[in-house]
């Protein structure tokens, strides 16, 4: 994934997104070609705090995600907030007219797919996940649980290396920003305003500041008048 310096994630918020996305696209590569599958997740950080950690998944048994032999390392690509972002929002629109565009956060997360077929794991991911959601899966009845738990089969993506984007305006003026984040809250898109908000306001304000330490640098002091 292609990421200019300025829309590069730190640490902090990819390790954000990847506990507060509920769905990835895991993409998987076979003799017969690639295959993408729309799951939902739970992320289990490192214990020891050094590593991503891994993203937990299952499917039904029947699915051959799990039993066909894989090419190499599989990708699961978790989105944050999205949305379209008018050019007439800009406060510089008015005198130079420019372009709308597409603001976004991904996370694209690479490692080694591991198959769970053990019935206690699978109960630990599926409680976690069910937890999660806000479902309450003791109501269920024991042996239900445990057909249930007999036709899927877990699925592990411990996260070995990230590429993050989070394309949010960065490259543009505050007060262009700003803007944004106010016709984004003007038709509901709340989620990406704040994510732009804590993201790209913080990092416009250091970029004019150091543009304008810079001209005042080449500038120089004030010459006093003569005559």
């Amino acid at each position: 994934m292609y990421t200019p310096r300025h829309f590069a994630m730190t640490d902090e918020h990819v390790r954000s997104l990847l506990a507060s996305a509920e769905t990835a696209q895991l993409v998987t590569a076979h003799e017969t070609g690639p295959v993408a599958t729309l799951l939902p997740l739970t992320w289990r950080p490192d214990a020891a705090g050094g590593g991503l950690g891994s993203l937990i998944f299952h499917v039904t048994r029947v699915n051959p995600l799990w039993k066909e032999p894989h090419l190499g390392d599989a990708l699961a690509i978790l989105s944050g907030p999205d949305g379209y972002i008018d050019a007439d929002w800009y406060a510089s629109n008015a005198d130079a007219p420019g372009v709308p565009t597409w603001n976004y956060v991904t996370v694209h997360a690479y490692g080694p797919l591991v198959v769970h077929d053990d019935p206690e794991w699978l109960r630990e991911a599926v409680w976690d996940m069910s937890g999660r959601f806000g479902y309450d899966i003791d109501k269920v009845d024991g042996d239900a649980i445990e057909r249930m738990l007999r036709a899927i089969v877990g699925v592990e993506l411990p996260i070995a290396r990230v590429e993050a984007k989070a394309k949010l305006n960065q490259n543009r003026t505050p007060a262009d920003i700003e803007g944004a984040i106010d016709g984004l809250r003007a038709v509901g898109n709340h989620p990406l305003a704040d994510e732009m908000d804590a993201v790209s306001v913080p990092h416009a304000e250091a970029r004019q500041n150091l543009l304008s330490d810079i001209r005042g640098r080449k500038l120089g002091p004030a010459r006093p008048a003569i005559g």
